[in-house]
């Protein structure tokens, strides 16, 4: 049993693909008495169970993990809240929450300070913006914040969905925010959440690596994958979704739609399944790279995993 002073605290283990996330987080679990939470936006999907990676020990109980199918839509505000729920179950056990994945959303989703997705759409402005052109909305976003503006990448900038959604939350961004924490009385704030007088107390832990030393375990994670039966497992998904249901339109299942579609060959979607991974690597590095909360640990290091547990150890102790 953990004491009362660590009620507040949980552990995240985060970053980009193939960098050994979940067996860290394992260990760490049964070091600090812990319950392993999922933040990963593809194992929430039943039947998936190779693209997806469930490599898991069969012993191992992951929260958050197989709670929808295919064909069911998934929100980030959805996942916050069963995450809350999960959290405050494992502190109700005196146990330590340690959230484990890669999906930079859900991770925010729990210790943003300002969870915009809780921000409910407005149909009457929706209404209205609707009715303008892409160019007038990117006026009206830019003068609302000209620097987030700038930072726009291009699919941003020239989508009228997400100005519209970016315009909607600049708006009303001051709607108060209350904590869904159950927090001990005098419980100590490393950050705190507007609206709430306390605050929770977590770690955030990313691992991390040199792109190349990443590319080569995920060309191999690639090989077994097939060799494990994913072609098999698609083809026995098909039989129930189609490839434009949620599940099937992720990564290393819709990089496969023209193989079975007889459009391309099977080494050629090979390639694209690889190239996708490399570049939701690169994507998940920069997201994760702008968390100023975020404690980077390289991978490549020998002594990373001893150093890791010692940093954790502190802080878990600390009162």
């Amino acid at each position: 049993m953990i004491n009362d002073t660590k009620k507040d605290k949980f552990l995240i283990i985060s970053g980009p693909t193939a960098t050994g996330k979940t067996s860290l987080a394992i260990k760490l679990a049964k070091k600090f008495n812990g319950e392993l939470i999922s933040a990963d936006s593809r194992q929430i999907y039943r039947e998936m169970d190779i693209g997806t990676g469930k490599d898991h020990p069969k012993n191992v109980k992951i929260h958050l993990v197989d709670i929808i199918n295919p064909n069911e839509s998934f929100s980030v505000a959805q996942y916050r809240n069963l995450a809350i729920k999960t959290i405050n179950e494992i502190y109700s056990r005196g146990k330590l929450p340690v959230i484990v994945g890669g999906t930079g959303l859900y991770i925010d989703s729990i210790i943003n300070l300002q969870p915009t997705f809780s921000i409910k759409p407005k149909p009457i402005l929706r209404f209205f913006l609707n009715r303008f052109s892409v160019s007038f909305l990117q006026k009206i976003y830019s003068f609302l914040d000209f620097e987030s503006f700038k930072k726009l990448n291009q699919s941003d900038i020239n989508n009228p969905h997400r100005l519209i959604r970016k315009i909607e939350i600049k708006l009303f961004l001051n709607e108060k925010i209350i904590s869904p924490f159950r927090l001990p009385a005098g419980a100590s704030a490393k950050v705190g959440q507007r609206g709430t007088k306390g605050g929770f107390n977590f770690l955030h832990l990313s691992l991390t690596a040199p792109n190349q030393y990443i590319y080569q375990k995920i060309n191999k994670r690639i090989d077994n994958r097939l060799n494990n039966g994913l072609l098999g497992e698609i083809n026995s998904l098909l039989k129930s979704y189609k490839w434009s249901d949620p599940g099937l339109n992720t990564l290393a299942y819709k990089e496969f739609q023209p193989y079975f579609q007889k459009q391309k060959s099977l080494e050629k979607c090979v390639d694209q399944w690889r190239h996708d991974e490399h570049a939701y690597l690169r994507r998940q590095k920069t997201w994760f790279k702008k968390r100023p909360e975020i404690n980077f640990f390289d991978i490549t290091q020998g002594d990373y995993p001893q150093t890791l547990i010692d940093f954790v150890a502190k802080w878990y102790n600390q009162l």
